[in-house]
């Protein structure tokens, strides 16, 4: 596949529309979608709830049970070592979507979250990311348009510090095949986003 004409299904308006370049975009028989963003931006909230209004299988962010993370001794190697887990988590999560003939395997992070935590607390980027970053099909960048929630895992309760990060977030995903930012203000408008950039992903990629 290449070059393809998008059929937007807001046409004024380019929020929460998915975005194709002219490289090809792979046509999976899951459609595989991973959630990216800054901290307190309701991935996991939009990874249950998109899961469940379309019938697909979540898979969890594995360094939010990780115990060096927990207990704040994670170095890069540790980083090096979640991307190796959460992409054999995805790809088992495709394996159980394909058997029980679920539309989509929803991942609660990827490989950018992995990448910018690096660069950020080590000034490294984690090796061995290409397995996790090639996995997805459609990214969906949470903005950081909902009120930040204190959380042990969480360091950036000033708005500024995360917008910041957020544009390199922006600017990662805007090169990528296909992806939509979602920056609604609730959790149920967040939704009808991703539902709607998940729609229109499935049309444009027949």
């Amino acid at each position: 596949m290449g070059n393809r004409v998008v059929h937007p299904l807001h046409p004024a308006r380019t929020r929460g529309v998915v975005q194709y370049h002219s490289s090809a975009v792979k046509a999976s028989p899951v459609i595989r979608i991973a959630i990216t963003g800054v901290e307190s931006t309701g991935k996991s909230t939009l990874t249950e709830a998109l899961s469940a209004q379309l019938g697909g299988v979540a898979v969890h962010e594995c360094a939010r049970y990780d115990a060096e993370v927990i207990s704040g001794k994670a170095t890069l190697a540790t980083l090096e070592r979640l991307a190796r887990e959460q992409a054999q988590a995805c790809e088992s999560a495709v394996m159980q979507a394909m058997a029980n003939g679920a539309a989509c395997v929803i991942s609660d992070t990827d490989a950018l979250v992995l990448k910018l935590w690096g660069e950020q607390a080590y000034d490294q980027r984690p090796v061995g990311l290409e397995r996790l970053e090639k996995w997805s099909d459609l990214t969906l960048l949470c903005a950081p348009t909902i009120p930040w929630e204190a959380d042990s895992l969480r360091s950036m309760p000033r708005l500024e510090d995360r917008q910041a990060l957020h544009a390199s977030y922006l600017d990662a995903v805007t090169k990528l095949p296909a992806h939509a930012v979602i920056d609604a203000t609730t959790h149920e408008k967040r939704l009808d986003q991703a539902v709607r950039a998940f729609q229109n992903f499935a049309i444009n990629r027949r």
